[in-house]
């Protein structure tokens, strides 16, 4: 199975890092582990890697993002996409946290398979976003030349 990473700093590897939650998030302790996470799904992984600073909601069942933060998310933030085979890491170090995400522990770094680059409005394909809206006189004056 293919395990994605997302994130908006090009690495060689990708390292463990310890998880932490929002202010006004209610996370179960044993999800905020010091690992690696990867998520068998593309378009949560680029969500992740997309997000403005601050916390944001994923809804994976509605497709719907809401960020804390909106008026910072940035269309055209190069993120980066690193791809897994699930094969390959031991599956004693492999831990299901929910149907988005997996941690990698014992793991101090893993060597993506793959490397992609890709623009934050790419989310747009899979999520609604649901409290940011398109500044088109923005957009107008930065592509004006």
């Amino acid at each position: 199975m293919k395990l994605y990473h997302g994130s908006p700093n090009n690495f060689s590897t990708v390292r463990k890092n310890q998880a932490q939650q929002g202010d006004d998030m209610d996370v179960p302790k044993d999800e905020l582990l010091d690992a690696i996470y990867l998520s068998p799904k593309f378009e949560f992984a680029l969500a992740v890697a997309s997000m403005p600073e601050g916390a944001a909601h994923i809804d994976g069942e509605k497709h719907t993002i809401e960020f804390e933060n909106p008026q910072l998310f940035d269309l055209e933030k190069v993120v980066y996409m690193y791809e897994f085979d699930s094969e390959a890491i031991p599956l004693e170090n492999l831990k299901y946290v929910d149907e988005q995400q997996y941690a990698v522990i014992n793991t101090p770094e893993l060597r993506p398979n793959r490397v992609t680059t890709h623009k934050a409005e790419e989310i747009m394909r899979f999520y609604e976003l649901k409290n940011w809206e398109r500044n088109e006189a923005k957009l107008e004056t930065r592509f004006k030349k």
